[in-house]
């Protein structure tokens, strides 16, 4: 069946003026955008490296091993930080611990800073809280193998960041580790959730 004529309705092309052929509006509206941002907008640039900038402190920037109260390094080779990692930047090699307290322990610990992709897989997936990610964010080298973190100095920015300061909101966990946070207090006396 074809269609009525009284069910179609023709639209007219509207007609432009001079302004509006040579883009005048358009132009002005985008000056008129740039002048404001440049104007009123308060500034978010920051000069680096004049400037330090914060991080907050949930930012995921360069790896740190903790180290345990006796100074010794938290990681206990179970190779689940590697397991989880979807870049396949963590190399671990084990080998039987000389604590009494633990099997095993790293003998080396090697990460690829720059194949990593700081998604904190690894960070999650550690059952003893023993790798995570720092608020350093400015890691510059002059090869590759100087962004190959070995144990030695995955412990260096442990340090360095304790000295500072600036642990990780994640490091300050209880006893039971850092899951046992979001628990409220009902859990930690004792008693059960529903």
């Amino acid at each position: 069946m074809p269609i009525a004529a009284t069910d179609i309705t023709w639209v007219k092309e509207p007609k432009m003026g001079l302004s509006e052929r040579l883009y005048l509006p358009a132009v002005l509206a985008g000056l008129q955008t740039t002048v404001t941002h440049m104007l009123f907008t308060p500034r978010v640039t920051v000069q680096f490296p004049e400037e330090q900038l914060h991080m907050p402190a949930n930012y995921r920037g360069v790896h740190r091993l903790n180290r345990d109260d006796e100074g010794r390094v938290k990681c206990v080779a179970c190779y689940m930080c590697s397991t989880a990692c979807p870049a396949h930047c963590i190399d671990i090699v084990a080998a039987p611990s000389p604590w009494p307290d633990r099997e095993k322990y790293p003998e080396t610990f090697v990460l690829d800073e720059l194949r990593c992709i700081y998604c904190g897989m690894c960070e999650e997936a550690c059952p003893c809280d023993a790798i995570e990610l720092t608020t350093l964010f400015d890691l510059t080298s002059f090869s590759r193998e100087e962004m190959m973190f070995d144990k030695e100095k995955l412990l260096s920015v442990f340090d360095e960041t304790t000295r500072a300061g600036t642990d990780p909101v994640r490091t300050r966990s209880s006893r039971l580790g850092v899951a046992a946070q979001s628990l409220p207090l009902a859990a930690s006396t004792g008693e059960q959730r529903s």
